[in-house]
């Protein structure tokens, strides 16, 4: 039940990540959803040490992304507008295509 109140769960989510709308596989949507947590000190008492400080990772991060824009997740230039146009008719087609449906099957019952 709580899978159709987001549009459909894993289905839905296989087939944005088929149309190019979503950046992971559905199978990664648990990972999202359920992160697995590792404590720093016990990660730093193994002998882990960082790379880079969260200074450093947040500068690199904000340069790489200066000026674009992201849709569902996946990074667009300047120029993709028509891209993002395609997009959101995409999912548009797709949830007006739900929707009647979802209205046919109703009238069936009835």
């Amino acid at each position: 039940m709580h899978g159709a109140a987001v549009g459909g769960g894993p289905r839905a989510a296989s087939r944005l990540y088929r149309l190019g709308l979503t950046p992971s596989p559905a199978g990664d949507l648990a990972y999202t959803m359920h992160p697995w947590l590792v404590s720093g000190s016990r990660l730093h008492d193994a002998g882990w040490r960082p790379r880079w400080t969260n200074e450093e990772v947040l500068a690199e991060l904000l340069e790489e992304v200066a000026g674009r824009r992201t849709v569902a997740g996946r990074r667009l230039g300047r120029k993709d507008a028509t891209t993002l146009g395609a997009a959101g008719a995409t999912v548009a087609l797709v949830g007006t295509a739900a929707l009647v449906r979802r209205a046919r099957k109703a009238r069936r019952r009835l």
